[in-house]
């Protein structure tokens, strides 16, 4: 069975997560899971069709979260950074080809302190592609 653009771009994003060293979820762990800072949790995505007269390209948006405790500031940002560079690249799946967009895809890093008694350092990364 054929993936659709976003699965394959999905897991394309989380093989290269993945291979770089860094510890990769596809849902936030639950406490139960027992999993150590920092880790990257793939989250939302989108597409909006682009029709031209001789196919239908995507603009593909997909969010990435970095989770770090207090003292993985720089971690968080080190890591935010290097998959901020997947948004640099053209590449081609098994039935799809992409081409990253800098422009459109960023990064920030905020302290979240959603959890009690405790700070984490959370960058949201927002990569853009496009399907070609």
């Amino acid at each position: 069975m054929m993936k659709s653009p976003q699965q394959e771009l999905y897991d394309y994003v989380f093989l290269e997560s993945l291979n770089k060293g860094y510890d990769t979820y596809d849902h936030l762990p639950m406490a139960s899971e027992n999993v150590n800072y920092p880790f990257v949790t793939l989250e939302n995505m989108n597409l909006v069709p682009i029709p031209n007269k001789t196919s239908i390209g995507a603009e593909i948006n997909l969010t990435v979260n970095v989770w770090g405790n207090q003292d993985q500031r720089l971690m968080v940002d080190t890591i935010a950074s290097s998959l901020l560079m997947i948004a640099s690249l053209s590449f081609k799946t098994l039935d799809y080809r992409y081409r990253g967009r800098m422009t459109g895809s960023d990064y920030q890093i905020i302290q979240d302190t959603s959890v009690p008694d405790t700070v984490l350092n959370h960058a949201i990364v927002n990569l853009k592609f496009s399907l070609i």
